[in-house]
């Protein structure tokens, strides 16, 4: 029925179980699964607004979210591996996580994206609107949210 999937990832509880429903209907359907994460390159702003942040330590924040991101996806891939799955693609994309993840539905030509009702933000997500929220308005193809 599908032939591309894309699960989102982030390192939450919400993000692990749509991994595993991703990875069972990847596995169903014979379909391509993308493993996709956003990083969200804003250091330390809430925090300290009114302190400039140095050039140097903005490279070590993005140093450490770059391998965060390709640790998620690691675990996510060997985790799709074991289920048998050979056709799988990990894809990091700096940027907001809804906005992000819709254009690469897009450029990727996505027939299922897999997300979880709540990432790591948790209860302040709710407030702002939701990641999984938006994308269920914005992406053009069906968006399977996993409680």
């Amino acid at each position: 029925m599908f032939n591309k999937i894309l699960v989102a990832l982030d390192g939450s509880e919400h993000a692990a179980k749509a991994l595993k429903i991703a990875i069972g209907l990847a596995s169903r359907c014979e379909a391509q699964l993308l493993l996709f994460h956003a990083m969200q390159m804003r250091p330390m702003r809430a925090q300290f607004e009114a302190v400039m942040v140095t050039s140097a330590a903005r490279n070590v924040y993005n140093k450490l979210a770059q391998e965060q991101a390709d640790d998620i996806l690691q675990e996510a891939e060997r985790a799709a591996k074991v289920a048998g799955l050979t056709d799988v693609k990990p894809i990091i994309r700096e940027g907001g996580a809804a906005k992000t993840l819709v254009n690469v539905v897009k450029e990727e030509h996505v027939e299922l994206a897999v997300i979880g009702t709540r990432g790591l933000t948790g209860l302040h997500e709710i407030s702002m609107g939701s990641v999984a929220h938006k994308v269920t308005v914005a992406s053009p193809c069906p968006v399977l949210v996993v409680k």
